[in-house]
């Protein structure tokens, strides 16, 4: 027994409990990693594929600013830019016109799998 008159059994049972629920809120924490930007109004949008997560938050201004509403992320032409420009590992081992020409690559694979994407629902 411990101290209090608590069977031992019983307070591992609740010592379990107590570890799992504090799991359960640090797993929670980890799935929305931005609750402090939320809490203060901003949106957010969360995609990613089989190996990456990527999530995208932005504020009211942000949004009221956008000149296009028909998407989900305002303004992403600049999330897009603001991901893909900088990215490159060797950037300082490449001159401008390499590492333009890298992102200008990619971008020309996103356009050719857009068309892939639309062949495929005409």
């Amino acid at each position: 027994m411990i101290s209090r008159g608590i069977p031992e059994g019983n307070a591992e049972r609740w010592m379990q409990e107590q570890l799992f629920e504090e799991d359960v809120r640090a797993v929670l924490s980890m799935m929305r990693p931005n609750r402090h930007e939320r809490l203060a109004g901003w949106s957010e949008y969360r995609t990613g594929g089989a190996h990456f997560r990527a999530t995208i938050s932005w504020d009211k201004e942000f949004e009221e600013t956008s000149p296009d509403g028909a998407l989900c992320v305002p303004r992403v032409a600049d999330v897009l830019e603001s991901i893909l420009v900088g990215s490159a590992r060797n950037q300082d081992e490449l001159t401008p016109s390499e590492e333009f020409e890298m992102y200008r690559d990619v971008v020309c694979e996103l356009y050719r799998r857009l068309d892939q994407l639309q062949a495929c629902y005409e």
